[in-house]
């Protein structure tokens, strides 16, 4: 087991590490409904009372598709980069301003691109709080909460947003079209509807694996698939277990969140114990491009589109 519990900020180092060691996600793969950019003045000024915010950075990726999938573009995210390869969709505009680490991101570039509104997560507040009142206004985007319920708060989290951005209709239509893309991705499904697993390979032991209180359950509820994973999860409904406990469900499916590109990941994935499990050994092991499960209504509609193909896909229910 890895040193120490995986908890949000350590899945966070691990995925960025991987996000700027690997071109792994599928460009191809991307959310075709980009966000179109917010027209910016030649010379920035405060937004004044009550008006939009008209110059938004966003410190944290789940917060950055949701602005993005609103219609507004920000100066500037933390890792960019990483950002295109972890979270994929909607696509970042590539001169993006770098804003350094997620986990710790840098002020000084921060206060240079002279935001009027910056949007992070709840633990970036907590840690950064009053640096950031010198700099700009701040709007947390809290998805995950004591009581999970993920997705619910994912849509109530983006109309409160969109409130603060000046994007309300946008708001309403981004939680609509994602009850719709969830919608059509279930009615492909066909077949038994086997228990899953849903995973990511951390290093040559251990994979994460995601829990009821996970964004990504929301989806399988809507697609009638049972969780095959009954044990304790963190707040954000993941954790990091060995890949031999993975056996509670032998007629499951293991679906990989993500491509298998760490050296460490592709050793156990390689191993006995893997080949050991009974979905691997059954060829019920699907792998998909990245999904965000930090994210908000955006991660949990590319979700349901890419787990929904392979679920059908393997089910033979387009053919």
């Amino acid at each position: 087991m890895p040193e120490g519990p995986l908890t949000r900020r350590r899945a966070l180092a691990l995925l960025c590490l991987a996000a700027a060691g690997s071109g792994a996600a599928d460009p191809a793969a991307a959310d075709p409904a980009a966000a179109e950019p917010a027209a910016e003045p030649a010379a920035p000024e405060p937004a004044g009372a009550g008006a939009a915010p008209r110059r938004v950075a966003v410190l944290d990726w789940g917060a950055t598709e949701t602005v993005l999938a609103l219609g507004v573009r920000p100066v500037g995210v933390p890792q960019p980069a990483g950002y295109s390869r972890t979270v994929v969709a909607p696509a970042l505009p590539p001169d993006t301003l770098d804003l350094g680490l997620v986990v710790e991101p840098n002020l000084e570039l921060l206060d240079a691109a002279r935001p009027d509104l910056i949007v992070l997560s709840p633990l970036q507040e907590a840690g950064l709080s009053p640096l950031l009142a010198r700099i700009a206004p701040t709007a947390v985007f809290a998805v995950y909460g004591p009581g999970g319920a993920p997705y619910e708060r994912a849509g109530g989290e983006t109309l409160r947003l969109a409130a603060r951005l000046g994007r309300e209709a946008a708001g309403r239509a981004l939680a609509a079209e994602t009850e719709a893309r969830i919608g059509r991705a279930a009615a492909r499904l066909c077949g038994p509807r086997r228990p899953v697993y849903l995973v990511w390979i951390v290093d040559e032991r251990n994979v994460v694996v995601y829990g009821r209180g996970s964004l990504f359950q929301a989806v399988l509820d809507r697609f009638r698939v049972a969780n095959a994973w009954g044990g304790p999860a963190n707040l954000w409904g993941f954790t990091s277990v060995g890949v031999e406990a993975l056996t509670a469900e032998p007629e499951a499916r293991i679906v990989h969140v993500g491509p298998i590109v760490s050296r460490g990941a592709r050793a156990l994935a390689g191993s006995a114990v893997w080949r050991s499990l009974a979905p691997v050994r059954a060829g019920r092991v699907a792998t998909i491009p990245p999904v965000w499960f930090y994210g908000g209504l955006p991660a949990a509609g590319r979700f349901a589109e890419l787990a929904g193909a392979a679920l059908a896909q393997a089910d033979g229910c387009d053919g």
